[in-house]
């Protein structure tokens, strides 16, 4: 075996071994903690019924919006279209500058996608 450098200590068991403790006291402290607390439950769920006051989370809300919008066929539709854009852009646009300022066809059409998501997302948090 080769002999140690001074002052170094090896991963295993060492390092390992504190590494696995600590772990272990953190999964003890998470399973104590779910046995002291009692989970809240609500009344059962029905199946049937969609409560109106639920809402899906903010970075799907703009789809919520353009859902309740349009009909469901066209509400599949252009989130579809839209990705396959973003996903072919890289062939499409093939400028060689990457200023955003010399690409305004680019910019405008961002803009207008974001702005978009924008106000969908307004939409689909209207009570209505």
């Amino acid at each position: 075996m080769e002999q140690q450098k001074k002052g170094v200590i090896p991963f295993f068991p060492h390092h390992f071994l504190s590494e696995m403790a600590l772990a272990f006291a953190y999964l003890g402290l998470v399973l104590v903690l779910a046995g002291v607390h009692k989970p809240e439950l609500g009344p059962p769920a029905n199946p049937v019924l969609t409560p109106s006051h639920i809402l899906p989370e903010w970075y799907f809300l703009w789809l919520f919006g353009l859902l309740r919008l349009v009909p469901r066929l066209v509400g599949l539709l252009i989130p579809g279209l839209v990705f396959a854009a973003i996903f072919l852009l890289p062939w499409l646009d093939r400028s060689p500058d990457c200023h955003p300022a010399k690409r305004p066809k680019v910019m405008v059409a961002t803009l207008l996608m974001l702005g978009g998501m924008v106000g969908l997302t307004i939409v689909a948090r209207m009570p209505w």
